[in-house]
């Protein structure tokens, strides 16, 4: 930048700047800072970049709103650097989306359905994508029941009428601020899964179904928490906190009813996803010791089964069955649940790096599998249930190779049906900026190179999947 001085005409000077302006560079060179900017770590953590309900109310697609909603914040300068930095984020890296299935249909159908057409082409640009839901809902008072439009809450009367303003701001107290606001996007009293029946339009439609028994409600799983944050802390056996509700069976009809339709949509030509990166997640040895002595046939958390039914969903995208967009690979990153995972996980990861994370029925003392470690109790029980449900799912997968392969050092081979794994060990190296702590594993399926492709849809298998739910 040049700076020089010149006089004016009152005999005062004024400072005059050359400035190259960011716009006058080739645009191969603004891509490139584009591209080194999204590849600065963000370290604000999961919680920090969700995707919230209200935030869809007056959502509108464009280039700087959509970058504003994925939390790129520093490029919102002009309308051209938006679009031009919004091309390079879906192409050349992964969108982070934080968000529930629901919520992120809503968003990319709005996204579709964007007047200028030019949504339908930014969709087609996004190739890999990661899933979160931090805001994952308490299934206790899933799905909401507000019978008339009336919220039953505190603050209503017995007949579901609001009390009168004055009285409510007694309730709030004195201090009270306006922080209860729904424009308030950054307000501590927001619950994402609050229904309000104004934004009905935000929340699927709850209607009965009828492949939706009733019955079920019999099968009871006492369930003590359904949040990441407060599963870090187990209760000791013989405390009275277990719930009478089928937590399992309003996780089906959350699978159902969100999960099963997203993943039918990204299965539509409308997308190319090239990969989706997903968590997964092992609990420490206590745990599963208590959780398996208390809630027998529910050893993971309800959180961790949910995952494991969004896992089973996307790895049906690599399925040979899919005749419609395939994806190249599915991502997990396989990560501890709490701070007593990392400290006792039930998983040695290492020994998973090195035989897979198929788990089959490994017999020590057969003749041919002497030099194979046997399971220990509670490893792998993410994958385990993961590989129980796409077995029941899919023919092709049930139907192949149930017995794993094996190479030639006698181990457990990196293949399974029409599926392989590459599985890498990933060490904690004291970064607490992560926001987690730990040995990971990063585990890639690919489909199988060899198997030859079906005729059935995915979307078939999908919709079929949601009916029997």
């Amino acid at each position: 930048m040049d700076v020089s001085m010149s006089s004016r005409a009152d005999g005062g000077m004024v400072v005059e700047r050359d400035v190259f302006r960011f716009l006058d560079l080739p645009r191969e060179l603004r891509d490139q800072i584009y591209d080194y900017t999204f590849l600065i770590p963000d370290h604000r953590g999961e919680r920090a970049l969700r995707i919230e309900r209200r935030h869809l109310k007056y959502f509108s697609p464009t280039p700087s709103t959509l970058l504003l909603l994925l939390h790129h914040e520093p490029l919102l300068l002009t309308r051209q650097i938006c679009s031009e930095a919004l091309e390079v984020l879906l192409k050349h890296h992964t969108v982070f989306l934080s968000c529930g299935p629901y919520v992120l249909k809503t968003l990319l159908s709005r996204i579709q359905e964007e007047e200028s057409g030019r949504g339908k082409q930014w969709l087609k640009w996004m190739k890999n994508i990661e899933l979160e839901w931090v805001t994952f809902p308490n299934l206790r008072i899933y799905p909401p029941n507000r019978e008339d439009g009336a919220d039953e809450w505190w603050w209503e009367v017995e007949q579901g009428e609001d009390i009168e303003g004055d009285e409510v701001d007694n309730l709030r107290g004195a201090q009270y601020s306006g922080h209860y606001d729904e424009h308030d996007y950054e307000g501590g009293h927001y619950d994402d899964n609050l229904y309000e029946p104004e934004d009905s339009s935000l929340y699927p439609s709850f209607e009965p179904d009828s492949n939706y028994s009733q019955s079920h409600e019999l099968e009871l799983e006492p369930e003590l928490e359904t949040q990441s944050d407060s599963a870090m802390f187990e209760l000791e056996p013989g405390h009275d906190t277990y719930l009478t509700e089928d937590m399992a069976t309003k996780l089906e009809l959350l699978v159902s009813m969100e999960v099963a339709p997203l993943f039918a949509y990204l299965c539509t030509p409308l997308f190319a996803l090239s990969s989706i990166t997903l968590p997964l997640y092992f609990i420490s040895k206590q745990t599963y010791l208590h959780r398996n002595t208390t809630r027998p046939g529910f050893a993971l958390p309800l959180k961790i089964r949910y995952w494991v039914q969004v896992v089973v969903h996307a790895l049906l995208m690599l399925s040979p069955s899919n005749s419609g967009p395939k994806l190249d690979q599915v991502r997990i990153k396989y990560m501890p649940w709490d701070i007593w995972a990392s400290m006792d996980p039930s998983d040695d990861l290492a020994s998973l790096a090195q035989r897979g994370v198929w788990f089959e029925e490994e017999e020590a003392d057969d003749d041919d599998d002497d030099d194979i470690t046997p399971t220990s109790e509670g490893e792998g029980e993410a994958f385990k249930a993961v590989w129980h449900e796409l077995a029941r799912r899919d023919e092709g997968f049930r139907n192949g190779n149930g017995t794993g392969t094996r190479d030639g050092t006698g181990r457990t081979g990196n293949g399974n049906g029409w599926l392989e794994a590459d599985v890498t060990f990933v060490k904690w190296e004291g970064d607490l900026d992560r926001w987690r702590v730990g040995d990971e594993l990063e585990v890639v399926f690919k489909r199988r190179k060899h198997v030859a492709g079906s005729s059935t849809c995915i979307r078939q298998a999908l919709d079929q999947s949601s009916r029997t739910l």
